[in-house]
């Protein structure tokens, strides 16, 4: 499968001589510095780096400007459940991909160190792109979204020559680490996996919306590499190649199942005692009790199941009225979506938890938001 030769051309300028220790530095730098512009690397590195990142920066001819402002707009109006989403839905649907889930297991142990929870690291590292692609502006020339994504990029490449050159990657077994389908299948659950996950939790998106935030997450996955013969037009289409992408991929392993306990940990410690039995039911809620099984995820009877979907669907329904004639609960619910953002996209650079950037049209009235992205 194929992987991303312009980016691992670059890696491989970067790290000479397949050289462990440099490509462990430079995976370190790419972590640890949100900009990565202006000779971070020194002499002739810090030259091909910056060429790298001016000559990618454009986006693609086809990027629709007022398709990318709409999906900011949904993305914004429901931060709260997409929050949610991505822990309950787009993490264990894609620790259930044993070859995907390999790469994040192996990717663990490269960075262990001092106790730290390393098994959903690199994940996470990742998902702090989804906030400053989806914040307005984002994507826009300068924008915050573009520069991560590119950085996310060098990630990926930095992480699989290390795969290949330290762990002896077993390419007949587990494919080519981080190919194009993985990362096909990774947008996919950021984009069309979460608009499913919006509609079974009673939120009403229209064509419109759905359509531009596929086209969004579409002009993400060019910055970040990906082949245009693999990304979908619309979300109908994007949905059903995600599926195709997972059935594909779906399987049993022991480190699909090792990342989804560390992921119902974490999340059980951070939404305390009361609430922690509730974890295994929204994963199996929102992914299905065939991926609950294969993460080894709590057996729960389909009647808890179905009892919380509608609790969360007549929450969503009343939270949606009430938020256009209460612009206070708008702001309340911004400020929830901080934290529970800040815990799903938590970032460690190097060994040490850092600042975790959050937007502020999170916490500002839909007005404000609307103004911020018309000016735009």
């Amino acid at each position: 499968m194929q992987q991303d030769a312009v980016a691992d051309a670059l890696i491989a300028d970067l790290v000479r001589d397949h050289d462990i220790q440099a490509a462990n530095r430079l995976l370190q730098t790419l972590t640890r510095n949100y900009d990565i512009r202006g000779r971070l690397l020194p002499g002739p590195l810090g030259e091909r780096l910056d060429q790298y990142l001016e000559a990618t920066a454009p986006p693609p001819a086809w990027a629709n400007p007022d398709a990318i402002r709409t999906a900011q707009r949904v993305f914004a109006t429901n931060a709260v459940t997409i929050a949610m989403l991505l822990n309950f839905r787009s993490l264990p649907m894609a620790y259930s991909c044993a070859n995907g889930s390999k790469v994040l297991y192996e990717t663990g142990l490269l960075t262990a160190r001092d106790g730290v929870p390393n098994l959903v690291r690199r994940l996470m590292e990742t998902a702090q792109f989804v906030i400053y692609a989806m914040e307005p502006g984002g994507l826009s020339p300068g924008g915050r979204g573009i520069l991560t994504t590119q950085k996310v990029r060098l990630i990926h490449a930095s992480i699989r020559h290390l795969l290949i050159t330290q762990r002896q990657w077993d390419h007949q077994h587990h494919g080519a680490p981080i190919n194009q389908e993985d990362m096909a299948g990774t947008l996919l659950s950021f984009s069309a996996l979460v608009l499913e996950g919006l509609e079974m939790s009673g939120y009403k998106l229209s064509r419109e919306q759905k359509d531009a935030y596929i086209h969004c997450w579409n002009v993400v996955g060019h910055w970040l590499g990906l082949d245009e013969r693999l990304m979908a037009p619309n979300y109908d289409e994007a949905l059903q190649l995600g599926y195709t992408i997972f059935d594909q991929q779906l399987a049993p392993s022991p480190w699909g199942v090792q990342l989804a306990a560390a992921l119902a940990e974490d999340m059980g410690r951070k939404v305390g005692v009361l609430l922690k039995p509730a974890v295994p039911v929204l994963i199996r809620y929102y992914c299905g009790n065939h991926v609950g099984d294969v993460l080894g995820i709590a057996q729960v009877p389909l009647v808890h199941q179905r009892r919380v979907a509608n609790r969360i669907k007549l929450l969503s329904s009343g939270l949606q009225r009430a938020e256009t004639l209460m612009p206070v609960l708008r702001w309340l619910l911004g400020k929830m979506s901080v934290d529970f953002l800040q815990n799903t996209t938590t970032v460690f650079n190097g060994f040490k938890h850092a600042q975790f950037y959050v937007p502020t049209y999170l916490t500002e009235g839909a007005e404000a938001l609307r103004q911020r992205n018309e000016t735009r």
